[in-house]
């Protein structure tokens, strides 16, 4: 996981380095050889669609940075079968999972990585995700969050914040409030920006400190750093739609553009079957 800080295609968050903006002086997370011992036999356990995932996002960080977004967009989606397991391959579709929304039955799912250090992400929070969420109130869409703590040495600790809210019922409300504050005051640290969120929700601080520091919490977030290395994801924010990667913050047409595409190719195969 070693090399320089690069930014994504059209705004993400390079392998291992430092993003352009919004870090607040935190230090890199290059030192952390015991996750790539850790995730290795989660490399073996792939299922055949994240093989082929794997090969999209495994390329050299310059063929990536070379795309632009309407290839990301034009690119249509693999004609799925009749399951979401098979349409989405890195879905878990988990009904009681707190880090996700939308129907586990919805034709489309987008999985996300990201990091609560990624100025990028909370840009496609902010800006991006508002304009998605008339696809989940109609069922057409789930999104299932993973945390990919990988930029900063407090990424995970935002990541362990997070899931102990998740505890509570209040991830969304985490999830939203840490980004917006994380972008209105660069200079909060990390414990900052948590101890204020955790006000401002209105969560019981004292099972939010005893849940994020428990190994469940941990072993939660080292599952979804696990899956997003296995998959060959080295930025973020990084997503897949219905197994159709797409890189970066990218503009809300592209997202819109990909989720249309894979609902059609869901009414493609809804009417086959007929």
């Amino acid at each position: 996981m070693g090399g320089s800080s690069k930014a994504a295609p059209d705004g993400g968050t390079g392998r291992n380095g430092r993003s352009t903006g919004g870090n607040r002086g935190e230090s890199g997370r290059g030192a952390m050889p015991w996750k790539l011992f850790l995730t290795v036999g989660a490399a073996l356990l792939l299922v055949t669609g994240a093989l082929a995932i794997g090969r999209v996002w495994g390329g050299s960080e310059q063929d990536q940075a070379g795309e632009a977004a309407g290839e990301s967009a034009s690119a249509a989606p693999e004609q799925g079968t009749a399951s979401n397991a098979d349409t989405a391959p890195m879905a878990r579709l988990e009904a009681d999972d707190p880090t996700a929304m939308g129907p586990v039955d919805a034709p489309v799912v987008m999985v996300a990585y990201s990091d609560y250090s990624c100025p990028y992400c909370g840009r496609w929070v902010q800006e991006t995700q508002p304009d998605l969420m008339h696809y989940v109130e109609s069922g057409e869409l789930r999104i299932e969050w993973r945390d990919f703590p990988i930029i900063t040495d407090t990424s995970e600790t935002a990541s362990h914040a997070a899931r102990a809210a998740a505890a509570q019922g209040m991830f969304w409300e985490f999830h939203e409030s840490y980004y917006a504050i994380a972008t209105e005051s660069e200079d909060l640290g990390t414990e900052q920006i948590i101890d204020r969120v955790v006000d401002e929700i209105g969560l019981d601080r004292e099972q939010f400190d005893t849940d994020r520091h428990s190994d469940e919490v941990a072993a939660q977030v080292n599952r979804d750093f696990s899956e997003a290395l296995s998959i060959g994801a080295t930025s973020t924010p990084a997503f897949l739609i219905n197994g159709q990667p797409v890189l970066g913050a990218q503009p809300l047409p592209v997202f819109e553009q990909v989720i249309d595409q894979a609902l059609a190719n869901a009414q493609g195969d809804t009417e086959e079957e007929q």
